[in-house]
C-alpha cells in the first residue's frame, strides 16, 4: 500500500482536481476488499494490525478525495498551503480587506433580505450561490494553472461564501 499521508497514492489514483466520482469509488471498493482486517487469518496479529492501519489511511484518503472541495483543498495542501492553518508563511491566506467588507455589507444584505422574505431572500441566496460557485470554479482554474497562492485565496474566499449560505440556510 502507499505512504498513508498522500491520500491518492493510496487509492492508486493520480493526483488531480478532475476525478469523476465513481473512479475514486471503484479505486476505493478495489483497495477496501485487499485491505480489509477481515480478510487476515486469526493469529495474526501484526498482520492483522496493519491491515487496521491499512484500511484507516484508505478510508480517509477516500473521505478526502471522493469530495471535489476537499480534493482541491487537499491539493492545495499537498503543494504547502495549509487551509486550517494560521501559520504566517503556510496557513491559509487572509482575505483583502475589501472582500471582508463586501462580507459585511452581504451579512447587512441578508438580514434586510430575511426581513422582506419570498422572492427577495431567495433571490439573495441565488446570488450568494452564484458567487460561491464562482470561487469554486476560479480555484479550480487556477489549481490547473498551477497557481497555487490562487487557488488557496479563491478556496478561502470560498469557505466565507459557504458559511454565508449556511446561514441563510439556518
Amino acid at each position: 500500500m502507499a505512504a498513508a499521508g498522500d491520500h491518492f497514492a493510496v487509492l492508486g489514483l493520480t493526483a488531480r482536481h478532475d476525478l469523476p466520482r465513481d473512479e475514486v469509488e471503484t479505486a476505493y471498493l478495489a483497495r477496501a476488499q485487499v485491505w480489509h482486517p477481515d480478510k487476515v487469518a486469526p493469529g495474526e496479529t501484526a498482520a492483522r494490525r496493519q491491515a487496521m492501519e491499512a484500511s484507516a489511511a484508505l478510508n480517509e484518503a477516500y473521505r478526502v478525495v471522493r469530495d471535489p472541495i476537499s480534493r482541491l483543498e487537499y491539493i492545495v495542501k499537498t503543494q504547502g498551503i495549509d487551509l486550517d492553518s494560521s501559520d504566517e508563511n503556510t496557513g491559509a491566506p487572509s482575505p483583502s480587506q475589501a472582500f471582508l467588507i463586501d462580507m459585511i455589507e452581504r451579512r447587512d444584505d441578508l438580514e434586510q433580505a430575511k426581513a422582506s422574505g419570498g422572492s427577495k431572500a431567495a433571490s439573495f441566496r441565488d446570488a450568494v450561490e452564484d458567487s460561491h460557485d464562482e470561487a469554486v470554479d476560479a480555484a479550480i482554474a487556477a489549481v490547473a494553472g498551477g497557481d497555487t497562492p490562487a487557488a488557496a485565496q479563491w478556496l478561502v474566499q470560498r469557505r466565507y461564501w459557504q458559511r454565508l449560505l449556511d446561514e441563510i440556510d439556518a
